[in-house]
């Protein structure tokens, strides 16, 4: 089990490289604009079963991503992506041993709206409401998070009521309480600008004096908050012209169907440039766990017969050896291996390269990782939707044509993309220059942040291929406890009530 990990400022951290605080703090620096802390951190913020939220823009948040891809391939921590709903991207920053971690959550719009569920309003609409707000908008966290701000008291309010509202949350529980306390004081201190609010502040002024002695949320409680929220940001100025609110985008009938086989059929694909140790890794994880089956991606389509004799065809007639072939074809051999994995997940056994670790590592292995059984089926060296990025050894790998239709015909896979300097890249293998690696690497990461749903890990560059695959299965297993003690929670809620 992991350590419990407070949120801890910068400077009392002895090493500022390895803190989740600092690298949260340089991933905030390289996005434009400012972003809003949605839920106040509590006094006894728990990184482990606390998670922090953000509010900002779509644009925002692809920078925030690509900063994190950054930090990892400088080794400062490893990553998780996790993205099921257009509005939200989990993200969960690990400490290099995997000891410590912070969840994040990203929000691109807020559609917790009580009486209007299939609207959400989105994230520029809020945050252009930042130009006007007081001093007060700097959120005091003792120089802990400092690049982030926080909304105006009377509309933090209103989407505290309209989340209580739209989740049923008991607000008489202390940690609702204290929520509830700190926004009503905060909004009781607070005087706006203009004057011509007057009359909807007086009513919202009279629900926070109500609330800290409510039972429950009443429906004036929600519609008062609701009208002067959306008449409050049609009043700012950086929203006239705009509207309000937008259709509320939700999860496609494909996207349930392939989260529902990623739960249930769950892959593993390592990913990453040619000598960052993907089958090095692949084959120490399968060591750790001979029950998971693991396959090398070339074998799904180049097993093919019919790939085998107009392969062979091709190199005696015209010397154009596999790679070059697998190139020029890469849509067609994507769609074979695409069917061969499909074919794997619905029968498994029957199309599966079963990888057994030796006799001699099995015996060296720790009991531990011999009782715990890693959450997935298989592992993938290499993923299908590489097939479709091509010239991956030059300066300019290109990706195919036809590569975005045939990616959402290829099974969700969790993906693990091993970053690393192109430094240690070229000690292993002199293979791919600096711009060709980065831009590939690049790609590998645009390409699995594409798939919905998303599940990318990004890993820093370990000293072995032993403690790479100790770092994967470490953080399998973790959201694989997350899962099993959320399913707990629900019940014991449900048993409670």
């Amino acid at each position: 089990m992991h350590s419990a990990f407070r949120l801890t400022s910068v400077e009392a951290s002895p090493v500022p490289a390895s803190c989740l605080v600092a690298a949260l703090n340089e991933l905030l620096r390289a996005v434009d604009g400012r972003i809003v802390l949605l839920r106040p951190l509590t006094a006894g913020f728990d990184s482990h079963c606390d998670d922090i939220d953000l509010l900002l823009t779509e644009s925002q948040r692809e920078q925030l991503l690509r900063a994190a891809l950054t930090q990892c391939t400088r080794g400062r921590m490893h990553c998780r992506i996790q993205q099921g709903s257009p509005a939200k991207a989990h993200l969960i920053l690990w400490t290099i041993d995997c000891s410590q971690k912070l969840m994040i959550d990203l929000w691109t719009s807020f559609d917790q709206l009580a009486r209007r569920r299939c609207s959400c309003i989105p994230a520029d609409r809020l945050l252009s409401t930042l130009t006007a707000c007081a001093p007060d908008s700097q959120i005091r966290t003792n120089g802990r998070i400092p690049a982030l701000c926080q909304l105006p008291p009377d509309i933090d309010l209103c989407l505290l009521i309209q989340h209580l509202a739209t989740k049923r949350r008991k607000i008489t529980t202390m940690a609702v309480r204290e929520r509830i306390a700190r926004a009503c004081e905060r909004f009781a201190s607070w005087s706006p600008e203009q004057a011509s609010q007057h009359d909807p502040l007086a009513a919202l002024r009279t629900v926070a004096d109500q609330l800290p002695r409510a039972m429950m949320i009443t429906p004036k409680f929600i519609a008062l908050s609701d009208d002067y929220l959306l008449q409050r940001l049609k009043s700012v100025p950086g929203n006239r012209g705009l509207p309000v609110l937008e259709a509320r985008r939700r999860r496609g009938r494909t996207t349930e169907l392939r989260r529902t086989v990623l739960k249930h059929g769950p892959t593993v694909a390592v990913i990453g440039s040619d000598g960052a140790g993907k089958s090095s890794v692949v084959s120490a994880i399968a060591q750790r766990h001979p029950q998971v089956t693991s396959c090398v991606a070339k074998k799904l389509y180049r097993r093919s017969l019919t790939y085998q004799v107009i392969s062979g065809l091709m190199k005696r007639l015209r010397g154009t050896h596999r790679g070059m072939f697998d190139d020029r074809t890469a849509p067609l051999v994507t769609l074979r291996a695409t069917a061969a994995l499909w074919i794997s997940l619905c029968f498994p056994g029957r199309q599966w390269s079963k990888t057994r670790a030796s006799g001699a590592a099995e015996n060296n292995l720790d009991s531990d990782h011999q009782l715990s059984e890693l959450p997935c089926i298989a592992i993938l060296d290499r993923s299908i939707a590489s097939f479709l990025i091509t010239d991956r050894k030059s300066d300019t790998p290109l990706l195919a044509r036809s590569a975005k239709w045939i990616e959402s015909l290829i099974p969700p896979v969790t993906s693990v993309l091993l970053t690393l300097p192109h430094a240690e890249l070229a000690r292993r293998k002199q293979e791919m220059s600096a711009s060709g690696h980065d831009t590939y690497q690049r790609m590998l990461f645009e390409q699995a942040f594409r798939q919905q749903p998303t599940d990318l890990i990004l890993l820093a560059n370990l000293p072995s291929a032993h403690a790479a695959a100790a770092a994967i299965c470490e953080l399998l297993r973790d959201d694989r406890q997350s899962a099993e003690s959320s399913t707990e929670t629900a019940g014991g809620r449900k048993a409670a009530a």
